[in-house]
Formats: C-alpha cells, structure tokens, sequence
C-alpha cells in the first residue's frame, strides 16, 4: 500500500511539472566587409601605403640617396601601360620611373605618388588618381621638381591634407635667375613665387586659388619651414 502510494506521489509531481519554454536565438546575419582588391594589384604593390595629416611632397638636388624619401621603387617595363600616354617612364630606352606612396581618397579613388622624368632625370613628383572602378589612371599633377640649368633654378614643392574630409594640395612653384654665370649680355637677376590651391572632388583635381598674396598669409608658417 505505502509503494503504491509513493508512485502516485511521484506521478503527481511528474504530471504537475511545468516545461520550460526554450529562448529563441535570432541569428542575424553580419554583413561582411568586402575589401578591395583591384585586377592591377601587382602594380599597385609596388606603392607603399602612407597614411598622414600632412604630407610634404619634395624634389631634390641627388634624387637617387637612399635617404631620399621619395627615391622610390624601381617600376617595371610593363607598368608603362598604366600611365597616361604623355607620361613617359623611361629614359634612354630604360624605365627611370619609381613607385612611391599610394594613399585612399575615397571609395572610388586611389592616390599614387611616383617620381618620373623631370626637364633631365627623373626629379619630377607626381600624384596619379587610380579609378578603382574604371581600373585605371584618370588625372595626374606635378607635386614637385627640382633642377637648374646655366644660372636658372627651378623647384616646386607641396603639402597634401585633409579639410573638411576633402583632400587640399598647396604647391608652391619658385624661379630665379642668377646671372653670375650670364654671357654678355647679362639678363636681370630675378626671384619669381607661385603659390595653388587645389582640391580633390568628385574624381579630379581642381584648382580654387591661385591668389599669390592670399595664399602666402594662408600658408606663411609651412612656407618659412
């Protein structure tokens, strides 16, 4: 009698217990981030990825010191393809063109610095904008050069940087004459400065001032370093 009370005990207990309902987990997708990579990336390789609040962009007199910061990479003879036509990357029938820094602009563009053929060698700095879409070079502009020739000199130099999340190019051109070295008839000695602003928007670069008064003030401090 008791066992049998004893399982009608525990076959209460059973029948009275209540299931516990089960937490539903949502599972929510997590949208990948796709990373770019382009069909031309063995180009782009060759360009060291820089990142920076300014950038000072500069020729020089000895463009092949190792402790030159843009003295670059050597480019190969198949990447002429990728430069526009008028840009060449070769001197005396060898490749004289070097890969310096690539930078992001913006989802749709790439900066590339290299330093190609200048008035004599390769001292001119240039910035490319790679397309990412279009996969190809779609504007360029000399950032810097240096050189001279019977009592002239010439050199440009720039500041890349951001404001209000568009990138600004400040480029500074200088000529001057020293007739110290002139034949009869001496020309004038003389100092010339040219100062641009220029501005990275919607796939190309554009140029928003070229006030020289007003651009010195505005850059006075980096100009004087």
């Amino acid at each position: 009698m008791k066992k049998l009370i004893a399982i009608f005990v525990v076959l209460s207990l059973i029948s009275c217990k209540k299931e516990v309902p089960k937490t539903k987990i949502k599972k929510e997708k997590v949208p990948e981030t796709k990373v770019w990579v382009s069909k031309n990336q063995k180009f782009l390789d060759q360009f060291k990825t820089v990142d920076f609040d300014t950038l000072k962009v500069y020729s020089a007199e000895d463009i092949y010191d190792e402790k030159f910061e843009y003295k670059g990479k050597l480019l190969n003879i198949a990447d002429s393809i990728f430069f526009p036509k008028e840009i060449s990357i070769f001197d005396m029938n060898k490749v004289d063109a070097y890969a310096v820094y690539k930078f992001d602009i913006d989802k749709n563009n790439l900066g590339l610095i290299a330093r190609v053929g200048g008035e004599y060698d390769a001292s001119s700095v240039k910035f490319f904008n790679y397309n990412k879409q279009k996969e190809i070079i779609t504007d360029y502009r000399q950032l810097a050069d240096f050189g001279g020739d019977a009592g002239d000199i010439w050199e440009t130099k720039s500041w890349i940087f951001k404001n209000n999340q568009l990138f600004n190019f400040f480029v500074w051109e200088k000529f001057e004459h020293d007739n110290s070295v002139d034949e009869e008839p001496k020309l004038p000695n003389y100092k010339e400065n040219h100062y641009f602003l220029l501005q990275f928007n919607n796939g190309k670069l554009d140029t928003i001032s070229k006030n020289n008064e007003q651009l010195e003030k505005q850059f006075s401090k980096i100009i004087k370093k």
